[in-house]
């Protein structure tokens, strides 16, 4: 995992990364209709006229973006280098929002197919707190990339505590969610509770009751590795 580092009035919050990877790159061109308040957000020394070469950066917990020439990010481009010198360029913090940024930007996931381990912490009593990408299968093919994080010792189910999970839309996204398992260990004392274990019993006896079945109940430790995300995360280790 790469190293970050964090603000020093906050250990949430994080400002930087040792290193990043280009996730996408663009050609913002003077006919794009957008294209006078898409360059709002540049101060005035960095603005170019002919058109920006674009590349976007993240981290597992942070994001860049590089504005440079057309040409440099065509070159960088055809030759399938992954090196890129932002020395020729403005560097910024974070990817683009607002008016034009939307329908530039393509949405994203760390992880090819939106699924797998973002990032993951050690959490102070064992065990750990592990940031994952998933996709939501909805009704009619309507898939929606999420991601959330899981705290082993606690397990909270994403469906029941809706503040574990989110859609994926982005770098900005991962990065709340992370910002959201660090905050659940920091604050561990109070936000790590296991739930209620009469829980697991009353969610297999409505699975009964619905599907017509008659399963035993189990812990909820236990339901989690089955088909919680406890087994989610042990099968995307595995595949990797």
């Amino acid at each position: 995992m790469t190293a970050h580092t964090v603000s020093d009035t906050n250990p949430t919050y994080v400002t930087g990364a040792d290193q990043y990877r280009i996730s996408v790159t663009g050609l913002l061109t003077p006919d794009n209709p957008q294209f006078t308040q898409m360059e709002e957000l540049l101060n005035l020394e960095h603005r170019r006229p002919d058109g920006y070469g674009i590349a976007f950066l993240e981290s597992e917990e942070h994001s860049r973006t590089y504005y440079g020439s057309i040409q440099q990010i065509e070159e960088h481009r055809a030759g399938g280098s992954p090196a890129l010198d932002l020395s020729k360029g403005a560097l910024y913090a974070f990817w683009p929002n607002g008016s034009g940024w939307e329908d530039f930007i393509p949405a994203t996931t760390w992880n090819a197919g939106g699924q797998g381990i973002v990032t993951e912490f050690d959490h102070p009593l064992g065990g750990r707190v592990t940031v994952y990408e998933y996709v939501l299968e909805g009704r009619d093919t309507d898939n929606t990339p999420m991601v959330g994080f899981h705290c082993d010792r606690c397990h909270p189910d994403p469906n029941i505590d809706h503040e574990t999970s989110m859609p994926n839309r982005g770098p900005q996204d991962r990065r709340w969610s992370a910002r959201n398992a660090r905050e659940h260990i920091r604050s561990h004392t109070v936000r790590c509770k296991p739930i209620d274990p009469h829980l697991a019993e009353a969610v297999q006896a409505v699975a009964n009751q619905q599907y017509g079945l008659n399963n035993p109940t189990v812990s909820w430790d236990s339901h989690c590795a089955t088909t919680g995300p406890c087994g989610q995360i042990r099968h995307m280790r595995a595949r990797a």
